[in-house]
């Protein structure tokens, strides 16, 4: 006598049977709608664009307020200034580092906003423009950082004293700034040059904040340069000074 089938066996086999049998296959995955996309690309565009504008705002706020501290501070203890030139310094540079600061928080938020974008939706014109973007958003951070804290060590008394407020040390950070800049526009300006150069926006999406990016960096690296010559030119005044100053000591 044969043996019987034990239920397993024969529901195996019939398994087995039925799914080389009908030849179905379970899908993997499920299209996903365009409307569904396009309402999540239109969510991600608000959110960013909300939580740009609202950081950018309050980074500005505490600047300002800290700001206004250091100001009301320095009226009340006065650092004393012997030489012409440190009154003139004294005078003009707290308003440049202001201008700074102010300026490189919209090319934060600008910049942001692009690489959030470009992040999410893979739009950008090509890899040259998003590390361009990324360039700049680092330099504009650099600046912000580092002009909002020249600005506090110079408006105080005390900590106008410390080694890092020397100009020496402000002319390094001036170079470094500049070529942070110089680096970053260059980089923009090349990867998308029918839109800087020649203003067509064909195969480009973002047009405006692009040009507006580009245009921040190169203020930016405009102000630098007029830094970077005055840096040049005050080393000779001093020494022409001096000179002068030694002739007429020996002529008397």
């Amino acid at each position: 006598m044969a043996p019987a089938q034990t239920p397993s066996m024969s529901g195996t086999h019939l398994l087995a049977t039925g799914s080389t049998s009908t030849g179905l296959t379970r899908p993997s995955s499920f299209p996903i709608p365009e409307a569904l996309i396009s309402s999540r690309t239109s969510y991600l565009t608000s959110t960013t664009t909300s939580l740009t504008a609202c950081l950018t705002l309050m980074i500005a706020l505490s600047y300002l307020v800290a700001l206004s501290w250091a100001y009301k501070y320095a009226r009340a203890n006065p650092k004393a200034l012997n030489k012409t030139s440190g009154v003139r310094l004294q005078r003009y540079a707290p308003p440049v580092y202001i201008f700074l600061v102010l300026s490189s928080l919209i090319e934060v938020a600008i910049a942001s906003w692009l690489v959030l974008q470009y992040r999410f939706n893979h739009n950008y014109a090509n890899v040259q423009t998003r590390t361009g973007a990324r360039m700049l958003l680092f330099s504009a951070c650099w600046t912000v950082s580092t002009a909002g804290t020249y600005t506090l060590l110079f408006l105080h008394p005390t900590w106008s004293k410390h080694p890092v407020s020397s100009i020496g040390a402000q002319a390094i950070w001036i170079f470094v700034s500049w070529l942070f800049w110089i680096v970053g526009s260059g980089i923009l300006n090349s990867a998308v040059p029918s839109l800087l150069v020649k203003g067509s926006c064909s195969g480009v999406v973002y047009c405006g904040q692009i040009r507006a990016l580009f245009g921040i960096a190169v203020l930016e690296r405009r102000n630098g340069d007029v830094d970077v010559v005055g840096l040049a030119v005050r080393p000779r005044h001093a020494v022409a000074r001096q000179l002068s100053r030694a002739g007429q000591g020996g002529g008397t």
